[in-house]
């Protein structure tokens, strides 16, 4: 019997696609998001996950305690009235709660959708109403603002939760992180469980929103099966270490709304047990937040962006230039030695 070639695609949130599979990869069974997680957080659960900044320390999570909090925020979105399929908007920089939100999301069964912070309250109520929303997570009042704003007309909108600073006017189903964790006491395991046993790998569980497009942004359906099978492809490609032999460290600082960013920040790393310490929202732009960050971490692996590099790069020269007739020739020395490694990590 032929397939109709529509059945490899589907526009609708609650729709299944059938997967391609060829005979010559290596992977096993296609992955849901929750059995990527549960598989490290078995395996490997007293490594750290997450490590982010508070005052002058890094306060960090291992890989049970992240699934846990992943499962503690599942239960109180269900607890606010999340529907399978339905979106739960993340609007605000990448941080901790951010990390914990996208997964969380998904485990509840909704679709996890990563806003641009600086859309207009306009876009916001596009993304709201296209990605039907039930629950907003904002990062401060600016972007609670922009809910305030057009809350009107999102007949989905069930609560939005703010889960950075503290809420200056409280009003009906507004909730801080606080308040927001602990919400789902009351729902068991059993029911989170069998939203979670429900999900497939061809099943959609992500919208990534274009920018800069003509007209409104456009969305980009991720599945299960999206993001467990790249991340399987990218690491037969790139060389990164598993535990127990020497297990990845990486930093976290590109915007989490960008797909890329995810797989190598978020996805990545949960599928080889990585430590990921989460920089500062400014690191992008202010290059000295990301050099510090980059010196106290120091990252076994680290994902640049051609900006990125730039900016090092221009660093390099201005220092160097700066820098007596001695430093520079350690500096030049120094480079030519980091080239030879990276092109030959295995020579001594």
């Amino acid at each position: 019997m032929s397939t109709n070639p529509m059945d490899f695609c589907t526009s609708q949130l609650d729709g299944e696609v059938i997967l391609r599979r060829n005979k010559k990869e290596k992977f096993e069974d296609p992955l849901t998001i929750h059995e990527l997680m549960i598989e490290t957080a078995t395996k490997f659960p007293d490594l750290i996950a997450l490590g982010t900044r508070k005052q002058n320390d890094w306060e960090t999570v291992t890989y049970i305690e992240y699934y846990e909090l992943c499962r503690k925020a599942a239960k109180s979105l269900l607890k606010l009235g999340l529907e399978r399929f339905h979106g739960v908007g993340i609007l605000g920089e990448s941080c901790f709660e951010w990390f914990i939100i996208n997964i969380a999301s998904i485990f509840a069964g909704g679709i996890s959708v990563a806003i641009y912070p600086k859309n207009s309250f306009q876009v916001c109520r596009f993304i709201a109403e296209n990605s039907r929303a039930n629950i907003f997570m904002v990062e401060d009042d600016w972007q609670l603002q922009k809910i305030f704003k057009v809350q009107s007309h999102l007949t989905h909108l069930k609560a939005i939760v703010q889960y950075k600073d503290k809420i200056t006017k409280k009003s009906p189903n507004i909730y801080s992180w606080d308040e927001f964790i602990d919400l789902g006491v009351t729902i068991s395991d059993e029911i989170l469980d069998r939203s979670i046993d429900a999900q497939k790998p061809n099943q959609c569980c992500m919208l990534i929103y274009t920018m800069g497009t003509t007209g409104s942004p456009k969305a980009v359906m991720i599945s299960h099966d999206n993001i467990t099978w790249t991340v399987r492809a990218v690491l037969q490609s790139l060389p990164f270490t598993h535990p127990p032999d020497n297990p990845e460290i990486l930093v976290s600082y590109l915007p989490l709304f960008l797909i890329p960013a995810q797989i190598f920040e978020v996805w990545l790393p949960i599928s080889i047990a990585a430590s990921v310490f989460i920089a500062e929202p400014e690191a992008m732009k202010v290059q000295e937040s990301l050099l510090k960050i980059l010196r106290q971490v120091r990252p076994t692996s680290f994902c640049g962006i051609p900006e990125v590099w730039q900016g090092l790069q221009e660093k390099l020269n201005t220092d160097q230039m700066a820098s007596t007739i001695l430093k520079r020739n350690i500096f030049i020395w120094a480079k030519k030695v980091g080239l030879r490694r990276s092109l030959n990590p295995d020579a001594e």
